[in-house]
């Protein structure tokens, strides 16, 4: 359902655009704007004053054409070798309001340089025309010169004769194009009007293009974020290329901001999304999709020599186009519209057989890319047919092909953002399962936050009390089976574990029937705990009939020891190096039932307050094996009625 409202809103975003600058040309032949696309007079290889000459002799143009026109064609007829020449076009408009303001514009000065004339005064041009006509002209086309070429959107006012006529005279001069002519339609109306059109066209372009900006940017940034991620650089990437794209085609909007950008660079500009996109979303497609491994037609052949040899030809295309001159530059521009073609037909067979196969964001994928596809194709025919479709429709392509992949990528990125919550939660369980073997209290002690971050001889030289206790459990079946031990004993822990960690301890090693636990703090937690545990086991053997009775001896010892990890690098253990622990071992051996036995070291590591609340009998001294002095020994009771044994 989501990903059918998605497909909605896009649908709807790309009607609404389309549906708006359907609106926006009703709106435009509604107002008194004239597009000049009648019969011109085209005077080849004649200067402006050439032109005025024999326009007032009445000599009849060398060829009757309509615009948007190129000229090759005539060309030819004429019997000239190459494109690369000069001429004027005359068009007299008649029937204007006398003194009142009008506007001639076109959307791309012809190519590659043009003056223009209303009545005979040259209102402005752009680059220089009239280099050509010189007599020491020799500059050649296809090699690196001074440029004389500029590419701009046109806009000149004026005002009609007395008559209502004006005479308008493009003289047109292509230093280096494979197409000459004046190539784009020309309008002439009130001047109010044509600026009002020209600037709501300006404002379109800029918000195009400063979206694109922006997508490009913001994919470039999470893509620096996240080097991972490397399908937002290309879509970066080729977001960036289509602003290229729409602010040098069709309305040269660039040339507003750089004002010196020639004609020649701005052809290299305009042609670099036409071999960087298509490389960026061939690479984009097959990041999200990978097929490295597919083979085609041979066993050989894999899915991946195909795309290295499109990117090897295409990226020499286009590396070409953009260093050499541009001569070569705009014959370069048939060859980098084949590989156009072959590209977006390889992409869209992709994009439909992800669709075969459910993949998911198949279908964005497929629409982004049939949207740009198609956007490609009849900007194609736009630029080599502007009579056929007059509006630039490229920017709407492009703006539905970012926002479809925008969609999909935040459709990916919440998908994304569910998998690393539930990861997450994943992590958190194998963590605390982590911890039921390994202690975090024990990650603390070697002074580690993660059980990740262990290594074989990671250890802690530290001095903590230590509780070594016998669970000594009784059964009335004097042959218990040892499924009933097994669940005897886990009742005890039970009870005992909560009691060791409330008072900051845990339970270090389980052995057999047996638990030792450490008391970093104190040996005042320790005697707690124990005192605790004893009332704890009492108080079940008297409120339960489980068939046996716990009746725990404990042991408690204070000193130095070694806590770290042993074994072998692929399998890890915690252990305890110290006397302490045998000590302890040795001390609990002394109990009787549920009797608590402290050393004289962990008597002595009590806190005077507590100490108060018990009463404390000396026992014969033991010898324990390693020490030279007997080992002084306690029996630990709690005062009766005492207020202070909890504390």
């Amino acid at each position: 359902m989501i990903k059918i409202r998605h497909l909605t809103v896009i649908l709807l975003l790309s009607l609404f655009s389309l549906s708006s600058a359907f609106a926006k040309s009703k709106s435009a032949d509604e107002l008194p704007i004239m597009n000049l696309n009648g019969e011109w007079e085209l005077f080849l290889e004649k200067t402006p004053e050439q032109t005025f000459y024999l326009t007032d002799k009445n000599t009849p143009a060398d060829f009757i054409v309509t615009v948007p026109n190129e000229w090759n064609k005539q060309v030819a007829q004429a019997g000239l070798s190459s494109p690369v020449t000069y001429g004027c076009y005359r068009f007299v408009c008649h029937d204007l309001i006398p003194g009142f303001r009008y506007a001639v514009h076109t959307k791309e000065s012809p190519g590659t340089s043009c003056a223009v004339f209303v009545n005979r005064t040259l209102l402005g041009q752009a680059g220089n025309p009239y280099a050509m006509t010189a007599k020491n002209y020799t500059q050649k086309p296809n090699h690196y010169g001074p440029s004389h070429s500029k590419s701009m959107p046109l806009y000149f006012e004026f005002t009609p004769d007395n008559n209502g006529d004006a005479e308008i005279i493009f003289f047109v001069a292509n230093y280096y194009y494979r197409k000459g002519g004046l190539w784009d339609s020309v309008y002439v109306g009130p001047a109010k009007a044509i600026w009002h059109q020209n600037i709501v066209t300006l404002i379109f372009f800029c918000i195009v293009i400063g979206s694109l900006l922006f997508t490009g940017m913001l994919n470039l940034v999470q893509f620096a974020l996240n080097k991972n991620r490397t399908e937002y650089f290309y879509l970066g990437i080729a977001s960036l290329a289509f602003a290229i794209r729409i602010a040098t085609a069709s309305y040269c909007s660039l040339d507003i901001f750089f004002p010196g950008l020639t004609a020649e660079l701005k052809l290299k500009l305009e042609m670099i999304p036409m071999w960087v996109v298509p490389v960026a979303i061939l690479q984009l497609i097959f990041l999200i999709y990978p097929s490295n491994n597919r083979t085609i037609l041979f066993p050989f052949l894999r899915e991946i020599h195909i795309r290295c040899v499109l990117f090897i030809v295409e990226l020499a295309l286009g590396i070409a186009s953009f260093i050499l001159p541009a001569w070569y530059t705009s014959r370069l521009i048939p060859p980098l519209q084949i590989m156009l073609f072959v590209f977006a037909f390889y992409i869209l067979i992709y994009a439909a057989y992800n669709i075969a196969q459910h993949k998911r964001y198949s279908v964005y994928n497929f629409l982004s890319f049939f949207t740009i596809a198609l956007g490609g194709i009849i900007d194609i025919i736009h630029q080599s047919s502007k009579d056929l479709i007059s509006i630039p429709t490229l920017p709407f392509f492009i703006l539905v092909f970012v926002i479809v992949q925008i969609v999909m990528l935040s459709a990916i990125q919440n998908d994304i953002s569910k998998e690393t919550i539930s990861g997450s939660g994943d992590l958190k369980k194998l963590n605390d399962a982590y911890f039921r073997y390994v202690p975090e209290e024990f990650l603390s002690l070697i002074h580690k936050d993660s059980i990740v971050k262990t290594k074989l001889g990671d250890y802690s030289n530290i001095e903590m009390a230590i509780i070594y206790s016998t669970a000594n459990i009784s059964f009335d079946d004097k042959a218990p089976k040892l499924e009933e031990r097994f669940r005897a004993f886990n009742e005890y822990l039970k009870i005992i574990s909560p009691i060791i960690k409330k008072n900051g301890g845990h339970i270090n090693q389980i052995l057999n029937g047996s638990f030792i636990a450490l008391f970093p703090e104190s040996a005042t937690n320790a005697v707690k705990a124990s005192i605790e545990i004893s009332d704890k086991a009492q108080i079940f053997n008297e409120m339960h009939s489980a068939g046996y009775n716990f009746n725990p001896k404990i042991g408690i010892h204070f000193g130095k020891m070694i806590i770290g990890t042993v074994g072998v690098e692929d399998s890890l253990h915690e252990t305890i190096i110290s006397e302490t622990v045998n000590t302890a071992s040795r001390i609990q051996e002394q109990c009787d039932c549920q009797k608590i036995i402290i050393s004289e070291s962990a008597e002595e590591n009590l806190s005077e307050e507590f100490k108060t609340s018990l009463t404390l009998t000396g026992l014969e001294p033991i010898y324990v094996k390693g020490k030279e002095k007997p080992l002084k020994l306690y029996e630990l009771n709690k005062k009766k009625n005492s207020k202070k044994e909890d504390k």
